[in-house]
Parts: structure tokens; sequence; C-alpha cells
């Protein structure tokens, strides 16, 4: 069947330019700049949903629910983890718990995210992150009376250690000589929990709150960087989600460092 003729009367020049010039330009111009940011904002999103998730599960839900409020937290994270908090001069003691650290040999590992907050690089084998378990397990043993073992109250999952000085252990002993505890604890996100550090299986690293001179020490010597939030005021949430002295500890390489790490939860408690 043969095709239909054109209209010649369109093929005109006359009409031809005078059709184009009654497009709507603006119209046009709107839609291919919405195509032309559109579609690379898409595959931003798409590709930091995937690195989201990819960072396992934490304290905020695997979903584009908790992906939309990560994005939110991030308009508000500290300029530099490696600052360390500031000095807090009603802070007792003021000098600290830690009296000296090693230099850790490794380079810093690469860390992502904010909740989940997770080395991307350095995890260590499987039998390194049993060690760190027993060890904090061996804390709780040491000192059954301060502290206890637990579900994290910010991860929902995974291994924590509490201060006893809660509702749960109402009869609990303060043994000041080796631990900090009671009212001035000073991490008050996880409310009356007692909550003082919490290990993440899937990297071995650790989160724990620090006197503003350990953490300084922690950092300075390599074992540890602020949370992206510590500090930080949050617009909606009430004040600070994190106080100052929140840090990550990285996770062991090496046998020798599960000590290290043990006394710098000793200094978080």
């Amino acid at each position: 069947m043969a095709a239909p003729a054109p209209d010649e009367a369109l093929l005109h020049p006359d009409n031809f330019f005078s059709s184009i010039l009654s497009l709507n330009w603006g119209q046009l111009l709107g839609s291919t700049l919405a195509i032309s940011v559109g579609l690379p904002l898409c595959r931003f999103v798409l590709r930091d949903y995937s690195n989201f998730l990819a960072l396992g599960p934490g304290g905020t839900p695997s979903n584009f629910v908790g992906y939309l409020r990560i994005s939110y937290l991030r308009l508000f994270t500290i300029e530099d983890p490696f600052t360390p908090p500031p000095a807090n001069h009603l802070e007792r003691p003021v000098s600290g718990f830690l009296c000296e650290l090693p230099k850790r040999p490794q380079p810093r590992p690469s860390v992502a995210g904010i909740a989940p907050h997770r080395q991307t690089n350095q995890k260590p084998p499987k039998y390194l992150y049993q060690l760190l378990r027993i060890a904090l397990y061996s804390l709780v043993s040491a000192n059954s009376k301060l502290l206890r073992s637990g579900n994290s109250c910010f991860e929902k999952h995974g291994l924590a250690l509490f201060l006893c000085l809660c509702p749960q252990c109402p009869d609990a002993e303060c043994h000041t000589e080796l631990f900090h505890s009671g009212p001035t604890h000073m991490n008050p996100t996880c409310k009356d929990t007692g909550e003082i550090c919490h290990l993440h299986p899937s990297d071995s690293s650790m989160h724990l709150t620090l006197h503003p001179a350990d953490a300084a020490l922690v950092i300075s010597q390599g074992w540890g960087e602020r949370h992206p939030l510590a500090g930080c005021a949050i617009l909606g949430f009430g004040g600070r989600l994190l106080p100052e002295g929140f840090v990550m500890v990285y996770a062991p390489q090496e046998v020798g460092q599960i000590g290290v790490l043990k006394d710098i939860v000793r200094a978080a408690g």
C-alpha cells in the first residue's frame, strides 16, 4: 500500500517557519532542563542509596525512608572527624581516664556513612572479631556488679556493654577505681539504658563515648575518629543526637591490639 503523500501546505517555507515560531519555547526549555538535571540526579540517588544499603544493618532502617532520614542528617555533620571535641573544663576529671596509648601502626581505614557508620576496608578476620567479643565479655565478668551485656540500643542488634546504674540493675555498686559512672555518664542518647559501647559485627569497629581528653588521644594516635554527628544540633530532633565525644574505634588488625581496645572501652565506662 502506498504511503500517504505529505501535506504540501506544511512543507511550504512560510508555513514551516510559522509553525516553528509558534512553539512554546518556555515549555520546551523547561522540559530539556528537567531531563538534563533529572537523569543525573536519579543516577546519583540510586548509586547513593545502593552505597547506603551496602553498609549493612544499623540503627536506621535499611529502606528508602531510612535513606531519606540519613540524607537529611548529612546537612548537620561535623567538618572534620579528626578534630578532637572541645575541652570541657567542667568535666571531672579534667585530664581524662587514659594515661597513654601506643601509635596504631596501620593507616586509618576508609569510613563511610552516618547510621550505619562503618569501615569500608581493613576488616579483620573472624577470629579477631571473636577475640574482641571475648575481651568485652571479660570486662563484664570482672565487673559483674557494674556492667552487663546485651543488644545495643543504638544499633538494635549487636553486642553492647551497659552500666548497671539503671532500672535493670538497681543494686549495682560503683567501682570508681575501674570505671567512671553514675549520673554524670556522658552519653544520654540511650536514655537510662547506660550503654557505653557497642560492637559492629560487619566490620569489627566500635562506637563509644569518651572524655574529650581521651577522644583527643585516641584520634591523635590513630585508633579512631569522631562520629559525623558528634555534638551536632539537629533541627527537628530536639537538639543533639550524640555527645561531643562519640567516637568510632577502628577494628583490630592483630591480636596485640585487642588489649588496647579493651583499655579504650574501660575509659568509656
